[in-house]
């Protein structure tokens, strides 16, 4: 019995391991398939890359509406703020054609979940409810509301032939689960506040999942503690200062590139 308990220690450890690294390549396959859909998008649409932004429908969601499609300001998925709960706790949403653009490319929620993401949404008079999306696409790919919104002296990428070195431009990022709001994922670029806006997730021992418009996927692990706040299940301020954040940095030159080609 002892010897069985020594062993059961050894592997234990190792068996934990094993199952996060799973989970880990589960969320990389996750975005690796919404980066497909937004290239089977971009294709349809003459290479125009797909809504990207936030905002609350123009008419009220209703399930059951015979409204016609062209009634609701859609994006890629549907999302806004915070309290904006049907977008985070309605699996539905994300894969009908009337309310996500990707609805008609995807039919399965899963795949907008992190497995590690275990992040749930306090609705008022209901209670705490799972949330159904971990991911949000970089803000400087197909936004399409204000640009005013966005700093000037970057480039916002409408077209994927837009991009340099798509390489080097992320699409999609999982968000900290108390931070994500918006479809976007909305990064202060350098001459705005040292904040961040929306937080990476580091829910893979340290490490965020990010992929790219080349294709390729791959995590990173995040170096500055101010970058990795734990999980609360209480909203994230979108307004904390992080000033020198290797962190922040690494994600700006990923995020877009100046329109003056200067650094």
């Amino acid at each position: 019995m002892a010897v069985m308990g020594i062993l059961a220690g050894l592997l234990l450890p190792a068996l934990a391991k094993a199952k996060g690294q799973v989970r880990t390549a589960r969320c990389i396959n996750n975005q690796r398939q919404l980066l497909l859909a937004w290239s089977l998008y971009n294709g349809d649409n003459s290479e125009a890359a797909v809504a990207n932004g936030h905002g609350v429908p123009s008419s009220p969601i209703s399930l059951s509406s015979s409204a016609s499609e062209s009634a609701f300001r859609k994006f890629w998925v549907p999302g806004d703020d915070h309290f904006y709960y049907p977008a985070f706790t309605n699996a539905h949403l994300l894969i009908d054609p009337q309310y996500a653009l990707f609805g008609s490319y995807l039919s399965s929620a899963a795949i907008y979940k992190c497995p590690e993401d275990k992040g749930t949404v306090n609705v008022p008079n209901v209670g705490k409810i799972p949330h159904v999306r971990s991911y949000a696409m970089n803000e400087y790919v197909g936004w399409s509301l204000d640009p005013e919104e966005l700093n000037p002296d970057y480039r916002t990428f409408t077209k994927s032939s837009d991009m340099k070195a798509p390489t080097d431009v992320f699409v999609f990022q999982e968000v900290h689960p108390d931070n994500i709001c918006f479809p976007a994922f909305v990064v202060r670029m350098p001459g705005e506040p040292e904040q961040f806006y929306h937080y990476p997730a580091s829910l893979h021992n340290g490490q965020g999942v990010v992929t790219f418009a080349d294709g390729h996927g791959e995590t990173h692990r995040w170096v500055d503690s101010r970058t990795t706040p734990p999980v609360t299940g209480r909203i994230l301020a979108h307004w904390n200062d992080s000033p020198g954040n290797a962190d922040l940095a690494w994600i700006r030159e990923r995020t877009s590139y100046r329109i003056d080609g200067q650094p």
